[in-house]
């Protein structure tokens, strides 16, 4: 289940989250389906995405047992510590961002929601780099 939006974004980081993929250049490719065969409005609900070549990965540990959802990142795993196992790194305790912009995040990201506001009714998430 999704709103619909950044679908290519949103099938890259499912990947990342599961170690699929480590880093963006172990996707060559994301596409949406284009299939002849499927109902032209099914196409949208399908993205393929082509990983490089000598990547390999082991999905017989997901067959069938993985869903995605809207919830954060965090949300479908067991602990912190998951994540830390799949290699996601740590941000240095050095890091620091003034309290002006911590209050400025959230209008940023409002700013950008606009089915939100007309809705009301969908999550986002944002990523601010400093």
């Amino acid at each position: 289940m999704r709103t619909p939006g950044a679908d290519f974004e949103l099938a890259a980081g499912f990947l990342y989250c599961e170690g699929i993929v480590k880093h963006r250049d172990d996707i060559l490719r994301i596409s949406y389906c284009v299939d002849s065969n499927r109902d032209g409005e099914q196409r949208y609900n399908i993205v393929n995405v082509n990983l490089r070549e000598e990547l390999t990965p082991d999905l017989q540990p997901l067959e069938g047992h993985f869903f995605t959802s809207s919830a954060c990142g965090i949300c479908g795993k067991a602990s912190l510590e998951a994540l830390r196992l799949r290699g996601c790194s740590v941000m240095s305790d050095a890091m620091e961002v003034s309290t002006d912009v911590i209050y400025s995040l959230s209008e940023q990201l409002r700013s950008a929601q606009s089915v939100f506001s007309t809705t009301g009714g969908i999550h986002a998430a944002g990523l601010f780099v400093f």
